[in-house]
């Protein structure tokens, strides 16, 4: 099954003749503007008249049909409005960070103190037991299996003895 897939969908639509709806109404409005100017000036100033209808026909066509960067006139024109009506210096404030709101409580976790751990003389002495008696599979441990009971001896030696 075959669909057709539109094309140019990003094209305006041609309304009055080649022309598209805004560019129409840009030589609408520029030709009412001439207009209004011929009723209201020319019988008294022509000059006056020609002074303001000349640059008024100039940029209602400019808007319609110039392209620049295939844009349209009208993007630079609110582009240049817009950077205008902005500030040009950028002033940076500082702000103190706020805590945020909470509208429940926070459930406090009950911490339970650990005991200290402490090894004492003894447990070592059965670590030591154990290591010394027990038997070892491999002949790695094997060969190292007595040197494990003496570092802990030599240990217990030099630390001096703790205060009760």
């Amino acid at each position: 099954m075959q669909f057709q897939v539109p094309q140019n969908i990003d094209m305006e639509d041609k309304l009055v003749g080649p022309l598209t709806l805004t560019q129409f109404l840009y030589l609408l409005g520029g030709g009412l503007l001439i207009y209004l100017l011929f009723h209201a000036l020319a019988r008294d100033y022509f000059g006056v008249f020609l002074l303001l209808a000349i640059p008024i026909g100039l940029i209602a066509l400019a808007l319609t049909f110039l392209k620049i960067q295939e844009q349209p006139l009208s993007h630079f024109v609110a582009a240049g409005i817009k950077y205008l009506g902005q500030p040009k210096v950028r002033l940076w404030q500082r702000r103190t960070y706020r805590e945020p709101i909470l509208t429940a409580p926070l459930k406090e976790e009950k911490k339970v103190a650990e005991p200290e751990k402490h090894v004492d003389k003894s447990a070592l002495e059965q670590l030591a037991y154990k290591l010394d008696t027990a038997q070892p599979g491999k002949p790695e441990e094997r060969k190292n299996f007595g040197r494990i009971t003496e570092a802990f001896e030599k240990i217990l030696k030099e630390q001096p003895k703790a205060k009760n």
